[in-house]
């Protein structure tokens, strides 16, 4: 639309070279705005089940975990690890839109048990986490290695990445304030916030513009 009133505007009026500068710059500010909110509008996690931390009686049949848009179909994961890294995730994680959801193999004895997800947002941004709970009474929070340290006592077989698959814990789960936001939504709101700016120079410069009078 600038550039349409670029070609309309007369070359020997510096005012409206000015005005047209301006309403360039405005729409440049305004999709400026609102594509900045993009790095921010990754999909995020907003319930498990289990919960970080929960206690069980008995070792749960899936774990389920629920996002704020729904996820892209490729490249999610889910492993449940025990202090000695074995894995208790059974077959494939299976994806329902926005939920994730990864059966486990039965009679897990008592004990910590770390998740670890990984999964890819619907604007293709890889995003991970991990959290804990217990099982039974007996179980000892802090027990499960962090990502990235080896159990004690423990060798991990040649090639595998278990204990590394993920870096970093998520025992508190975000708000999705500004999550499954489209790109292309933020953008239009950002240029027409530009676009408002300009219509009003405009509206301020026609009612201040000085009128003609007739003798």
């Amino acid at each position: 639309m600038a550039g349409i009133y670029l070609q309309s505007i007369s070359w020997r009026n510096p005012g409206s070279w000015a005005a047209a500068l301006l309403a360039v710059l405005l729409l440049s500010l305004g999709y400026s705005l609102g594509t900045a909110t993009i790095a921010a509008a990754h999909d995020q996690i907003i319930s498990t089940n289990p919960q970080p931390e929960q206690r069980l009686a008995a070792g749960p049949s899936h774990i389920e975990l629920s996002f704020s848009a729904p996820l892209l179909s490729l490249g999610h994961e889910i492993l449940v690890v025990d202090a000695l890294s074995k894995n208790w995730s059974q077959g494939d994680a299976v994806l329902c839109g926005e939920k994730l959801t990864q059966p486990l193999s039965p009679d897990m004895p008592d004990g910590e048990y770390r998740v670890r997800w990984r999964v890819v947002s619907g604007d293709g941004h890889p995003i991970s986490g991990s959290y804990p709970f217990l099982v039974g009474s007996t179980a000892t929070a802090g027990t499960v290695p962090a990502p990235g340290t080896p159990a004690a006592g423990s060798t991990p077989a040649a090639g595998s990445d278990a204990g590394t698959e993920y870096a970093g814990d998520s025992p508190s789960l975000p708000a999705p304030s500004k999550a499954g936001l489209p790109v292309w939504l933020v953008a239009m709101i950002g240029s027409a916030i530009g676009l408002s700016g300009y219509l009003g120079y405009l509206t301020i410069q026609r009612f201040q513009r000085p009128r003609s009078t007739t003798k």
